[in-house]
């Protein structure tokens, strides 16, 4: 079955948008909500996408190990994107970059996952478009939170 052909299981359209939430919520009190909120709701949008990141590496770990021969190059780049996402989370504090540099390193960091993720033959039919939409979700939501940073 090809993937426009392929139903997305309910389940998952459902935890995919139940993901996309705290990404909307962070970025809309980031971007529209009051002053004193915006560093609060820049942290929530940075530990959020911290947690998203490490899923997303942890499913594409875990379905590597289950592979009866499974490929170390593969496994260490799973285990990139959430050293990836830690990395972004504390950026600010360690080395001092600011909200445009952590905004637009999550946004590079959920885009190469999906690059990979769309790539990938294995697997369900129907993950590579759904994948497709659910980082399409969260990117828009780093992308208005970006563009907020970009005019502070």
């Amino acid at each position: 079955m090809s993937q426009a052909q392929a139903r997305v299981p309910a389940q998952a359209w459902m935890f995919g948008l139940i993901s996309l939430a705290p990404f909307y919520i962070a970025a809309g009190v980031y971007c529209y909500g009051p002053d004193r909120l915006s560093a609060l709701s820049l942290a929530g949008l940075a530990v959020w996408s911290t947690t998203m990141l490490s899923f997303l590496g942890g499913i594409r770990a875990g379905r590597e190990l289950d592979r009866e021969q499974f490929r170390w190059w593969s496994l260490a780049l799973a285990l990139l994107t959430p050293i990836a996402g830690f990395s972004l989370l504390f950026g600010p504090l360690i080395h001092r970059f600011d909200a445009v540099w952590q905004v637009s390193g999550f946004l590079t960091a959920f885009l190469l996952v999906w690059l990979w993720d769309v790539r990938d033959v294995e697997g369900p039919s129907w993950r590579p478009r759904y994948r497709t939409l659910v980082t399409a979700g969260a990117a828009i939501a780093l992308a208005f939170a970006l563009e907020q940073a970009l005019s502070m």
